[in-house]
């Protein structure tokens, strides 16, 4: 189970997710979250109805949440985010898959030579466009999965090289 400390100006939230079930303060929340563009729109879709969420990246733990009009900054538990930055830098070039799913689309080539953040694979999972992207500007070295295939946690999907500029 993964636990999340998230911090919305003066509140704080646990959020624990196991698979598809999320809770929010161990109450279980069914929510579809689904990815509207590249800009950091979301939309958030409950048995209440649906809700546009837009985030955008203030610095590595903080972000901007914009929603109706109102705006709230949002911090990640920064020792959830250390471990996170432990474990990319180890597998700092290797894409995997977070959850089980089935790709949607492989957007590079063998050999591509690909920038920071350039989209690399889609992958849906419980009605969820998932984008994977390049963390650093890198050449594709190998690339393990094709559109339809469906993939389990933890499976890689993309391994990258880093280059000399």
């Amino acid at each position: 189970m993964e636990k999340y400390r998230i911090f919305i100006d003066d509140r704080e939230f646990l959020i624990e997710m196991d698979g598809e079930r999320i809770w929010i303060d161990g109450e279980e929340v069914h929510a579809g979250i689904h990815f509207l563009n590249e800009d950091g729109l979301f939309m958030v879709e409950r048995d209440e109805g649906k809700r546009e969420f837009h985030i955008k990246p203030c610095d590595q733990d903080t972000y901007q949440l914009t929603t109706r009009g109102l705006q709230a900054q949002v911090t990640v538990d920064s020792e959830k985010r250390r471990r996170k930055n432990a474990e990319e830098k180890k597998d700092a070039g290797i894409i995997k898959a977070p959850i089980p799913g089935v790709v949607t689309n492989v957007e590079v080539v063998e050999g591509e030579q690909v920038q920071t953040n350039q989209v690399l694979v889609v992958m849906e999972s419980m009605k969820m466009l998932m984008e994977f992207r390049a963390p650093f500007e890198a050449i594709v070295g190998k690339i393990l999965v094709a559109k339809g295939q469906k993939v389990e946690k933890g499976d890689e999907m993309v391994k990258l090289k880093k280059y000399a500029a």
